[in-house]
C-alpha cells in the first residue's frame, strides 16, 4: 500500500508536532519555511523510519524538505 501525503500528516500528529500546525502544512512546501525546526525533522524521520521500515535518516537531510518528497521517497524504498 502506497504511502500518502495524509498518512505522514497522521504521523507527524502522533510524533507530538501540534495539530493546528499539522493542519496548516501544504505538501510541496519546505517544512522549514511552515514553521517546523530542525528538532521536528529527526523526530519525523524516525518515526516514519520505525513505521514504513525504511532508512529515511540518512536521506533526510539530502532530500526530504517536504512532505511530498518523503511521500515519494517512502514509496520508492518501501519493500
Amino acid at each position: 500500500m502506497a504511502v500518502t501525503a495524509a498518512d505522514i500528516l497522521d504521523l507527524m500528529r502522533n510524533v507530538g508536532i501540534e495539530k493546528e500546525l499539522v493542519d496548516e502544512l501544504k505538501p510541496d512546501v519546505p517544512l522549514l519555511q511552515q514553521g517546523l525546526d530542525s528538532i521536528d525533522l529527526p523526530v519525523i524521520a524516525f518515526a516514519a523510519e520505525k513505521k514504513y521500515g525504511v532508512d529515511v535518516f540518512n536521506a533526510e537531510s539530502l532530500v526530504l524538505r517536504t512532505i511530498d518528497d518523503l511521500v515519494a521517497f517512502l514509496n520508492e524504498n518501501m519493500q
